[in-house]
C-alpha cells in the first residue's frame, strides 16, 4: 500500500497526488521486471462516518470490499479533531489474484473534515467521482441519521445523497417509525435507497425461500395466514419490521408480535400458520438456527452476525432498485404505525 498525503484537500491536488501514485507503482513494478499494476475500478463508494477511530475502520472495509467491487473508495471522516481545513491522503489498495503475477489496485482517498464544513465538500467530492460510474454513498454518519441533527450535520448528509446512485443507511438502533419516515422522504425524491437491517435478513430470508420455491411443496405460501415475529426487545426494531413485512406484503397475512428470551438482540423467531400446518424458524443458540414443521421436517443452520464488508458486498451487487426491499418498506411502514 502506497500513500501521499495532500493538505489541504482540493480536488486537483488530489488528483495529481492519484496520478503521481499510479506513476510510482508502475516503476516499481518496473523496476523488479513485473508485469505493469492493473488499475480497477466499477465505481465511486463514497462512505462518511462520525466514529471515534476518524475514519479507521471505514477504510478497512472499503479494502476488504476491493476485491469483490473494485471502486474509488472515499473516506469522509467528520471529527472535531480535523484542521481547520479539510485534509485529505491518497493511497492504492492493491492484492494479487491467486497464482498471478500482476498486481491489481484501487485508489482510496480519505479526507478529514470538522462537522461544521463537511456539508461544503461536495464540489470536491463530484470532481473526484470516477466519471460515467456509479457512485455508492454510505453513510455511517449516526449523527447526521439521528432525530437530533443538526443544520449542519442534515446539510452534509443532504451533500452526499445529491451525488449518490444510490445510498446505503442503517436503522439498527435508531426508531423505526422514525428511520422509515426519513427513508420514504429521500424514496419521495427519487432516491435509491438501502438500509443495511433488511440486508441482515438474508440468512433468515433463503431457507424461507427455498421452502417455498419446491414445486411439489403442498401447502403453498398463500396459505399461510397468520406471521407471528418472536422479538426480545420492547417493541419490535426495523430488522423484526422488514421480516413480517416481507412475509406479509404480498397476501396481508395477519401479523403478530411476541416480546421473547433470546439469546441476543434482533430477530429471535418466526411461525408461520396455516389451517393445516405450522413452521417454526427460530434461534436455538448464538450461532445457530433451526426451522421445522408440524409434518415432521427439520434442519439447522449455522448463524453468526454478518460483518460490515460482507453486508456490503451483498448491497453492492445490488446497484440499481431492489423490488423485494421496497415492497417489504412499504408494509414495514404500515406495521410500524
Amino acid at each position: 500500500m502506497s500513500t501521499a498525503v495532500i493538505s489541504p484537500a482540493r480536488p486537483e491536488q488530489i488528483l495529481k497526488g492519484l496520478s503521481k501514485l499510479w506513476t510510482s507503482l508502475g516503476e516499481e513494478e518496473k523496476q523488479q521486471g513485473k508485469p505493469t499494476v492493473l488499475r480497477a475500478c466499477a465505481m465511486t463508494l463514497i462512505v462518511a462516518t462520525d466514529e471515534a477511530d476518524e475514519g479507521f475502520e471505514a477504510s478497512q472495509t472499503i479494502s476488504e470490499l476491493m476485491r469483490e467491487h473494485p471502486s474509488r473508495g472515499i473516506v469522509v471522516a467528520v471529527s472535531d479533531k480535523a484542521e481547520s481545513e479539510p485534509q485529505a491522503r491518497v493511497l492504492a489498495q492493491c492484492w494479487k489474484p491467486f497464482g498471478k503475477a500482476q498486481q491489481i489496485c484501487c485508489e482510496q482517498i480519505e479526507i478529514k473534515a470538522r462537522s461544521e464544513s463537511w456539508a461544503n465538500l461536495g464540489p470536491i467530492l463530484l470532481a473526484l467521482t470516477a466519471a460515467d460510474l456509479p457512485v455508492v454513498f454510505w453513510s455511517r454518519h449516526s449523527a447526521a441519521l439521528s432525530e437530533k441533527s443538526t443544520v449542519e450535520q442534515q446539510r452534509g448528509l443532504d451533500t452526499l445523497l445529491n451525488l449518490a446512485s444510490k445510498t446505503v443507511v442503517d436503522s439498527r438502533g435508531l426508531d423505526p417509525k422514525l428511520a422509515f419516515e426519513r427513508i420514504a422522504k429521500w424514496r419521495g425524491e427519487g432516491r435509491v435507497i438501502a438500509d443495511l437491517e433488511w440486508t441482515r435478513l438474508t440468512p433468515w430470508r433463503e431457507p424461507l425461500g427455498h421452502i417455498f420455491d419446491n414445486p411439489a411443496r403442498e401447502n403453498k405460501f398463500s396459505q399461510f395466514h397468520t406471521i407471528e415475529i418472536g422479538h426480545p426487545g420492547d417493541k419490535p426494531t426495523a430488522q423484526e419490521l422488514y421480516m413480517a413485512a416481507w412475509l406479509s406484503a404480498p397476501y396481508k397475512a395477519q401479523v403478530e408480535f411476541k416480546r421473547v428470551e433470546s439469546f441476543g438482540s434482533g430477530l429471535h423467531s418466526i411461525v408461520l400458520r396455516a389451517d393445516n400446518e405450522t413452521i417454526t424458524f427460530e434461534r436455538t443458540g448464538c450461532e445457530c438456527l433451526r426451522i421445522w414443521s408440524t409434518n415432521g421436517r427439520e434442519r439447522r443452520f449455522n448463524y453468526v452476525d454478518a460483518k460490515p464488508e460482507t453486508l456490503m458486498n451483498e448491497e453492492l451487487s445490488i446497484i440499481g432498485h431492489d423490488p423485494a426491499f421496497e415492497l417489504a418498506f412499504e408494509r414495514a411502514r404500515e406495521l410500524a404505525r
